[in-house]
């Protein structure tokens, strides 16, 4: 692109740097000599020699007619004209510069500039090549005073010192039976902290006292209490303490077991009943309670039941059994069924899921009539249930009683699970006159000596008797021949 030549002009009492800077080694070589204090300008809005380094290579053209500022080193127009001023602050004190619109220059052509941004602010900025000033498409804010100074810049001041210390918070943080303890000071103009002391009180009484170079200190404690924290701060200008710096904590007793105050509730054996969980697993009153009972039912003879009938050959006795854990704790339990009396007139048809076993009885003669189940666990409230049955022989034995065992094939078929189960069995006729006599009375040797004479005595009456009235027939019929009668 063809561009005019730029007018000439002589050097200005207005002009950043004199006789321009027509190429970048002359940009940079005014920013680092600090040339009429442009540095000190530079660094103020922002703009970083390194902004001004990528500038110098990107070289534009502009016109006073597009809305820039343009800033020198001397007022032109006034304020009534739009120019203002912006002050600095340099090595020496101070250094004012002018900005103005610069269409107040009038329309003199263009002019070339090196061009940028400024990499904190995004400022666009501008260098003209013919007498150094800056150009800019708006004025930046004033800068601030810098930290720990007043006033408005440039007439920033340090205020006079007023040293200050105070303890301002205290923090406690718990972890386990360990207490964590973090104090907090501020001190301000050369004011200094040596030491944090921390005073641990318990149901107000001093126990313990810690101090430290460190604000954080640690604390280990398990017995039972209300506790405060008392945080002073030794500090050059005395020693500080405040509200803030008082904190408390609790540390409550254990928990006791619920069911047994004796016992933690951390304790293994602290443990609820599982039918009231307001008694201890242990106590007394926490038990099982197992109870039986058991029918019996003729299915041979219309599901009757079996004791109100007597049950006859080849019939089929259903029995169930039922056990109740009616205790509040669970209980093993194992089911056994002694068939030993029914199995003299009947044979086990169905186990119902159990085994005949060998029941060893105080005889010492092992025979297997003990139906046992496998071992079950019985909870509070629960019950289980088993079925069996038995079929009794198709001829009834007619075997007689056992002299050790009186109810040894008595023609009833007897078994206790609780409640005990009396079925009467359809026996011979023999077996019914077994029955009757030995309901007959039984009597001793003195008895039946005694017997033997009664009888005895009774038959010598009658003999004597006979023979006395044999006697007296012939008298009798002597004095009747004789005519004495």
């Amino acid at each position: 692109m063809l561009q005019a030549p730029e007018p000439a002009s002589a050097a200005d009492a207005t002009d950043m740097v004199y006789g321009g800077t027509h190429t970048p080694s002359a940009v940079m070589s005014s920013y680092d000599q600090n040339v009429n204090n442009i540095r000190d300008l530079y660094t103020a809005i922002g703009i970083s020699r390194a902004d001004i380094q990528r500038a110098t290579g990107n070289l534009e053209y502009h016109r006073s007619s597009e809305g820039l500022y343009s800033w020198g080193m001397k007022p032109v127009f006034g304020a009534s004209s739009g120019e203002g001023s912006y002050t600095v602050k340099t090595s020496g004190g101070t250094r004012t510069f002018y900005y103005r619109p610069q269409r107040l220059w009038g329309n003199s052509g263009s002019y070339s500039a090196y061009v940028g941004r400024s990499s904190s602010t995004g400022l666009w900025f501008g260098i003209m090549r013919s007498c150094g000033n800056l150009i800019t498409f708006t004025i930046p804010p004033r800068p601030a005073c810098p930290p720990g100074q007043v006033g408005t810049y440039p007439n920033c001041s340090t205020p006079p010192k007023n040293p200050t210390s105070t303890c301002s918070a205290l923090d406690i943080k718990k972890n386990g039976d360990t207490y964590q303890f973090t104090g907090s000071g501020i001190v301000t103009d050369g004011a200094t902290i040596s030491k944090y002391i921390f005073q641990v009180y318990r149901d107000n009484t001093l126990v313990k006292t810690i101090e430290s170079s460190s604000s954080v200190a640690t604390y280990t404690e398990k017995t039972p209490g209300s506790y405060s924290v008392k945080l002073t701060i030794k500090t050059s200008l005395g020693d500080r303490t405040s509200a803030g710096c008082t904190k408390g904590f609790t540390i409550a007793p254990p928990a006791k077991c619920p069911q047994n105050p004796a016992l933690l509730k951390t304790d293994p054996n602290c443990q609820p009943c599982p039918g009231d969980s307001t008694i201890w697993i242990n106590d007394t009153k926490c038990n099982a309670e197992i109870i039986q009972t058991k029918t019996a039912q003729n299915t041979s003879q219309n599901n009757t039941d079996a004791t109100t009938i007597a049950a006859k050959a080849t019939d089929q006795i259903v029995y169930k059994i039922n056990v109740t854990n009616k205790g509040l704790k669970a209980t093993e339990y194992t089911i056994k069924e002694d068939l030993a009396d029914v199995l003299q007139y009947a044979s086990l048809e169905n186990t119902g899921g159990g085994t005949l076993t060998d029941d060893n009885s105080s005889d010492g003669i092992a025979t297997k009539t003990l139906l046992t189940w496998p071992k079950v666990t019985l909870k509070p409230g629960e019950t289980q249930t088993r079925i069996f049955s038995v079929k009794l022989a198709s001829t009834i034995a007619a075997k007689g009683a056992g002299t050790g065992n009186p109810n040894s094939y008595d023609c009833v078929m007897t078994n206790t699970f609780g409640n005990t189960v009396n079925i009467n069995v359809d026996c011979p006729v023999q077996k019914k006159v077994e029955s009757v006599v030995a309901q007959l009375p039984h009597t001793g040797p003195n008895e039946n000596i005694a017997f033997a004479a009664i009888i005895f005595a009774v038959v010598a009456f009658f003999y004597a008797r006979s023979r006395q009235l044999k006697k007296e027939v012939r008298l009798i019929r002597r004095d009747f021949s004789t005519g004495t009668i």
